[in-house]
């Protein structure tokens, strides 16, 4: 006789426990397959498990800054001038290297460019001024760098660099700030503060009043700095940017607009930013305007049919350049805006310091803005190629905005100096010197930190670590 059991409760409890389990692993391993894979196509499964999906492509921030540009296209009134109403203009070829332009010059030159600042320094004055005890009640994570200036002087009080590519990327926002400083006129009034910054993508706490390379509209707390990439950036065909410039605008002279390819080029790493990338490659997929592809930066061959390595330099040689963020921002953007081209990119949820100069309509329009998923993106193109005095038109105020002003090194320096003076309305007066016990029961004042010029000459543990490893 055969006996037939039924499923109880505890039966059953068991089969949806194994079938959550099961379902639990299957979405961690197509999680995991969709973000470290290079593979250019996923399951349909997979697409539609990956994380920084569908939540993230409703929100991007757009500004609008027509009539900044508008102001930077007039001849300024300069009150220190030879005279007393001598007006004064900025000069790409002139001036777009002068990191020492006065405080009326660098406001007349770069309208537009300081709004995240005020921004920044209204947000903090309704919440009272940043103290000593803010920066000291939480413990430095990575990327970070604890830094002052006093009597025009930088110093390094503190790091928390824990790679290479860490000590890099401080060491490079470190040296452009100290040469904004040294360059200033009146270096001895440059305002003594303290400050943290951080190089990393992401900011850990984006709730603090940090220094970041970048921000979310809602991250109201952080202040925007350049990133490294400003002063140099140790990956394939970069180095120090204005010498990427200056290469890019003696490749125009041998490929001018109308020797341009009629083509949108991208290339990067799909894993950044998978679901946001890929969304990038499958519209693009298959279209005659398409040279879009990923790199294997481990290949050091870049032998990939259909993904061979494109300096930022060669993709001057395209109509039109695709952009997508990273991990968090990209650090490519202002590469790809070198270019006499257009640049094509989704609607931007991370911010810059100087994204408010980003146009896509108008007159003055320098890039042309799609949807986060791409969707557009072929309507796009069919626009663009349809009207080629329109791309044109674009790609010249990109290199008219960007190029020849606003990315320029006397922008940069302008910037950093705007970004100490306003630190100091919201923050307390540091001290070049603290109290410390000599072992004896007696007190002695020792200087805090370390200068600058001293600080790059340390060893790699000890710019990593300092002052820990550095006594």
């Amino acid at each position: 006789m055969i006996l037939r059991r039924r499923c109880g409760a505890s039966d059953c409890l068991a089969w949806f426990f194994i079938s959550g389990i099961a379902l639990v692993f299957f979405l961690i391993c197509s999680i995991l397959y969709g973000t470290r894979t290079e593979n250019p196509s996923l399951p349909q499964a997979v697409q539609e498990v990956l994380p920084a999906g569908r939540c993230l492509c409703q929100q991007s921030t757009t500004f609008n800054c027509e009539s900044c540009l508008d102001c930077a296209a007039r001849p300024a009134i300069v009150a220190n001038a030879t005279h007393a109403l001598e007006t004064w203009e900025f000069d790409f070829r002139r001036d777009g290297s002068n990191y020492g332009l006065d405080e009326d010059q660098c406001a007349a030159a770069f309208p537009g460019l300081f709004e995240d600042i005020e921004r920044a320094k209204n947000f903090r004055k309704g919440r009272g001024l940043v103290t000593q005890k803010n920066l000291t009640d939480f413990e430095l994570t990575k990327g970070m760098v604890r830094a002052m200036i006093h009597d025009g002087q930088l110093y390094i009080l503190q790091t928390c660099l824990v790679d290479n590519i860490n000590r890099q990327k401080a060491v490079a926002s470190l040296a452009a700030l100290h040469r904004a400083i040294s360059a200033a006129r009146d270096r001895p009034a440059i305002a003594n503060i303290e400050f943290v910054l951080s190089v990393e993508d992401l900011p850990a706490q984006p709730e603090k009043p940090l220094w970041m390379l970048a921000r979310r509209a809602q991250d109201e707390d952080l202040w925007l700095i350049p990133d490294f990439g400003w002063w140099s950036w140790d990956m394939p065909a970069l180095g120090a940017f204005d010498e990427v410039a200056d290469e890019a605008m003696q490749r125009e002279r041998l490929e001018p607009w109308d020797a341009k390819k009629e083509k949108l080029v991208w290339r990067g790493k799909l894993n950044f930013a998978p679901k946001l990338r890929r969304a990038l490659v499958e519209a693009a997929k298959g279209k005659s305007w398409s040279d879009v592809g990923q790199v294997k930066w481990e290949d050091t061959e870049f032998k990939e049919p259909g993904a061979h390595f494109l300096g930022p330099v060669d993709q001057c040689s395209y109509m039109f350049i695709a952009h997508a963020e990273g991990r968090s921002y990209s650090g490519a953007l202002k590469y790809r805006q070198l270019c006499r081209s257009v640049i094509v990119s989704h609607k931007l949820q991370w911010i810059q310091h100087y994204h408010y100069l980003l146009l896509a309509s108008g007159a003055k329009q320098n890039y042309v803005e799609v949807e986060r998923d791409f969707s557009d993106l072929s309507s796009t193109m069919d626009d663009l190629l349809a009207h080629p005095e329109k791309a044109k038109r674009i790609a010249d105020n990109n290199v008219k905005t960007f190029r020849e002003r606003y990315l320029t090194g006397a922008a940069e320096a302008c910037y950093w100096r705007a970004l100490v003076q306003a630190w100091k309305e919201i923050s307390f007066e540091p001290s070049l010197y603290e109290t410390v016990a000599d072992g004896q029961n007696k007190a002695r004042q020792q200087k805090r930190g370390v200068r600058y010029e001293t600080f790059i000459l340390y060893d790699y543990e000890s710019q990593v670590t300092f002052p820990q490893v550095a006594q």
